[in-house]
């Protein structure tokens, strides 16, 4: 099975930039390194530190801050609320939260990935 890394466009409300994002099907939410997420984005403040588990079952991240972005696939700019920490191994990770609500489909023997783009078809009923 590929790994699926991509260099996307990624902006906040503070400005934008080039990103190295892996996408990850394993981890149950999205998240941004502090270190890229801090000229681009204003952060909001969780009211307590939530608590993910780690792959290795035994260790957590603690996360206090989380941001709104924008980002842009296969020339598709999708949004998205990512949590925010300190230490990653990757620039940002697309979890399986925000691949699931924008029908973003990974394809890992191309090390691609397939986009529905009626997922932004944006309705108000």
């Amino acid at each position: 099975m590929g790994t699926i890394l991509k260099e996307i466009e990624v902006a906040g409300d503070k400005g934008k930039t080039s990103l190295r994002v892996l996408f990850d099907t394993g981890a149950s939410r999205s998240f941004i390194r502090r270190d890229k997420a801090e000229s681009i984005a204003t952060f909001l403040k969780s009211p307590i530190p939530l608590r993910f588990r780690l792959g290795d079952g035994k260790e957590t991240l603690s996360v206090e801050f989380s941001t709104d972005l924008y980002f842009t696939l296969k020339g598709y700019t999708f949004f998205y609320q990512f949590f925010i920490a300190d230490d990653l191994a990757h620039e940002m990770i697309l979890g399986a939260d925000a691949m699931q609500v924008n029908k973003i489909v990974p394809i890992p023997e191309l090390e691609d990935v397939r986009i529905d783009p009626t997922v932004l078809d944006l309705e108000l009923v």
